[in-house]
């Protein structure tokens, strides 16, 4: 499985804000089964200390994996990407993806899959860099020039492709360096 290489935006957005916009954001309660995807950092510690379950997807090497344990006892980690999720059907109240859906190689497989393993009611929630600030549109464009293959989307772009994979949602922190997307799932009769 091809390890997914992580950057940061050097702006003055850290992981710890990160955390405290989704926590902030997301409604949960207790008892609850998340699937975090990313750069998590302890959020999977803290939303297991209000009660819900965490369910840990790492898809890169060995030594990450035991950053994910280190940083968040009490929850599992499960070997995984997000286009071939090892879960069964409707298993999850909310995926949270944190500053990881730009670095899928297949979006819209991801999308499917998520959709799949979200119960019918599920909630997807995306955090990615915000491409409407210039900065930020500007470092994306200099890491393609040096090279990643990443398609990345615009938080008008992300609304529309989730609409496309049965989402319903709307954009928030369009302010800052970092968009949060939160979506319910949407069952077609």
């Amino acid at each position: 499985m091809k390890s997914v290489v992580q950057w940061s935006y050097e702006s003055n957005y850290s992981a710890e804000d990160a955390e405290e916009d989704i926590l902030n954001t997301i409604r949960y309660t207790i008892g609850e089964k998340i699937l975090l995807v990313g750069n998590i950092g302890t959020l999977g510690k803290r939303l297991r200390m209000m009660g819900v379950h965490v369910t840990i997807l790492e898809d890169s090497a060995y030594h990450d994996i035991c950053y994910s344990l280190v940083h968040n006892e009490n929850c599992s980690v499960v070997k995984g990407c997000l286009e071939l999720l090892p879960f069964s059907d409707q298993f999850f109240d909310k995926v949270i993806v944190l500053s990881q859906f730009n670095y899928t190689n297949n979006q819209n497989k991801a999308l499917k899959e998520i959709h799949r393993v979200l119960n019918q009611d599920g909630e997807v929630i995306l955090q990615d860099p915000n491409l409407e600030k210039f900065k930020i549109k500007l470092k994306c464009i200099k890491h393609r020039l040096f090279g990643e293959r990443i398609k990345y989307y615009s938080p008008k772009e992300i609304v529309k492709k989730l609409e496309h994979s049965n989402f319903k949602g709307v954009l928030e922190n369009l302010n800052s360096d970092k968009y949060i997307y939160i979506g319910r799932k949407i069952i077609k009769d």
